[in-house]
């Protein structure tokens, strides 16, 4: 199911500002941006990618601490071995050439996988 661990979400409420904060105070490289839309970055440091991406407005992301992403080769199967086992999962959403969606755990704390 799982390939292995792919980044943290941090969800913003002003994407220049938290890229700004990440890059300059926290050291982080920019590996890719798409501002205002996304950003994937790099703590080489910690070993870690992290990545930017703004809540919907009114969303109820920011704040509510970070959001861990895994692997998958094939994000439908995936998906539907999720649910097969009784958890919510959500839509499929695509940027460039990334698949990716949310699943909840027991608690009602988003996870994600990605293509």
């Amino acid at each position: 199911m799982f390939s292995g661990f792919s980044h943290v979400m941090m969800w913003t409420n002003d994407f220049d500002r938290a890229l700004k904060w990440y890059t300059e105070t926290l050291g982080c490289q920019v590996l890719f941006s798409a501002a205002p839309h996304y950003a994937a970055l790099r703590l080489d440091a910690a070993g870690v990618n992290i990545a930017l991406h703004p809540s919907e407005a009114g969303g109820k992301d920011v704040g509510h601490g970070p959001m861990p992403y895994f692997k998958t080769d094939n994000i439908e199967e995936t998906l539907k071995a999720l649910e097969a086992k009784g958890i919510k999962v959500g839509k499929i959403q695509q940027e460039g050439p990334t698949k990716f969606a949310s699943f909840w755990d027991s608690e009602g704390n988003a996870l994600g996988v990605q293509q």
